[in-house]
């Protein structure tokens, strides 16, 4: 296949993939939701920073550095298969010894006991990473989409009869470990690859020059990106801890499962297209503009209707999380467009930037999140808003350095998508002074008046998304 042919198919896999997980994660949480309580989420919630920060350091960016370096070896893959389980292994004995004096910190004892089982997770996971990995580079996204939905599929069944029979928070434990268990086995199995009884330290030496910048960057980022959450479950109940959990969760949905699936595809073309600049500015102008053109009219309806999609999706119980879904979404703006810069400026081995930079974007999360604090929770996600946009202009600064694609440039292509998002958002607004609709009617009124007005103004990102849709189907004929 041509390198266009791969990427578009990537593009299709990739997002059955996401959208198939994302989708079955949609269900199965309305089912939980109105099974558990917001307490019980809450009690996820707060240990989410100790795993995520530690899967960031079992795969060390190593992964993405394999995806980067052009013709990985045996040996290459092997050591840091190696490398991954070792590290794992010491890191949840860390969590282990760490969990009573976490669940002190937040004064809720049964933490300690499910940060115990849950962190066996970073053990399960670090066997399928260097197959996971290899599937990406060779941009086998069908293979890797059978085993996200799949595993996904079982675990939930198993999460939703064990919350059906009462066991609270931890069917929510022991449907993530099954998740990563069927995960981690169907990896196996589908890559067709084992590693060899091999240990290079000049390898884990020459993938640490690029990867080991990246990781201390991804280190930051996840811990700053999870820090509100550690501020919440410390300084408000496990409650409002849930309401937080359940709100970023479907804002991720909405502004962050588009972008993720095109960078899952991105990301190897990128750095296939690292010695072309021109292309490479094409590939990442391509990216922006049909993100933002899908992103933001999304988020636009979704701040419109918030309060009766929260409360038809999962029952009135949760009305708490509605304010907190809004200003999130305010902030996806410009987190939907984080990562398109990042891994661009990253697919040209560009890591010691990045990691430079991180420094100065995440220390200023920190002055927002400790200012916005004196306002409550409210004022805490406003600064997280306010962070997003810094991270966004930091990013795309740094891509117009390294791949000549300014900041202007790229307001230029999303600006008239911002203006007619609001616009129409507006209007809609109007309209339900006047009449109240239900949500299913504003969406459908939404989506015809902003496609119709982008058609007759011929809009570049509607173009843009046009043929890529019609490349999509040709491809699939």
């Amino acid at each position: 296949m041509s390198l266009g042919s791969k990427v578009l198919s990537g593009t299709i896999w990739a997002s059955l993939d996401r959208f198939g997980t994302i989708f079955l994660q949609f269900f199965v949480n309305l089912v939980l939701a109105r099974l558990l309580t917001p307490a019980d989420y809450g009690c996820i919630g707060m240990l989410s920073i100790f795993l995520v920060v530690s899967q960031v350091l079992v795969d060390g960016g190593f992964g993405s550095a394999l995806i980067q370096k052009k013709e990985p070896t045996q040996i290459d893959y092997s050591t840091i298969f190696f490398w991954n389980l070792l590290f794992a292994c010491f890191l949840y004995v860390v969590l282990f010894l760490l969990s009573p004096y976490i669940a002190l910190f937040f004064k809720m004892p049964l933490l300690s006991d499910v940060l115990k089982v849950l962190g066996l997770i970073l053990i399960i996971n670090s066997l399928g990473i260097i197959q996971n990995n290899r599937l990406r580079k060779q941009m086998k996204f069908k293979k890797i989409s059978f085993v996200n939905v799949s595993s996904f599929f079982i675990s939930s069944l198993v999460g939703i009869y064990l919350a059906c029979h009462g066991l609270g928070v931890w069917s929510l434990v022991i449907m993530q470990l099954c998740n990563a268990m069927f995960n981690a086995g169907t990896l196996w199995v589908v890559a067709r690859w084992y590693p060899s009884f091999v240990f290079s330290f000049r390898t884990l030496k020459e993938l640490f020059g690029f990867g080991g910048y990246l990781l201390a960057s991804n280190i930051l980022q996840e811990i700053c990106k999870n820090l509100q959450g550690l501020i919440i479950g410390r300084k408000f109940s496990s409650v409002e801890m849930g309401f937080y959990s359940q709100a970023k969760k479907l804002d991720d949905i909405a502004c962050l499962t588009l972008p993720n699936v095109i960078m899952q595809v991105m990301f190897p073309l990128y750095s296939q297209l690292q010695n072309d600049l021109k292309q490479l500015k094409n590939a990442l102008n391509m990216s922006v503009q049909v993100i933002s053109f899908v992103i933001f009219p999304l988020i636009a309806i979704l701040i419109l209707i918030a309060h009766p999609l929260i409360c038809f999706l999962y029952g009135h119980k949760w009305e708490g999380a509605i304010p907190y879904f809004q200003i999130l979404c305010v902030g996806g703006l410009f987190a939907c467009l984080q990562n398109v810069n990042y891994y661009a400026v990253a697919a040209l081995g560009k890591s010691k930037p990045l990691f430079r930079w991180s420094f100065y974007k995440w220390g200023m999360l920190f002055i927002f999140l400790f200012v916005g604090i004196h306002w409550g929770i409210h004022g805490l996600l406003w600064g997280m808003v306010i962070s997003s946009l810094n991270i966004y202009l930091v990013n795309a600064l740094l891509v117009s350095k390294y791949c000549h694609y300014s900041l202007a440039e790229q307001l230029k292509g999303v600006l008239p998508v911002f203006c007619l998002s609001l616009i129409v958002a507006m209007l809609l607004w109007l309209l339900n002074q006047q009449w109240l609709l239900p949500f299913g009617v504003n969406i459908v009124i939404y989506i015809t008046v902003y496609i119709m007005i982008a058609y007759v103004a011929r809009f570049k990102a509607f173009e843009y998304c046009f043929l890529l849709l019609n490349k999509l189907l040709k491809l699939d004929k």
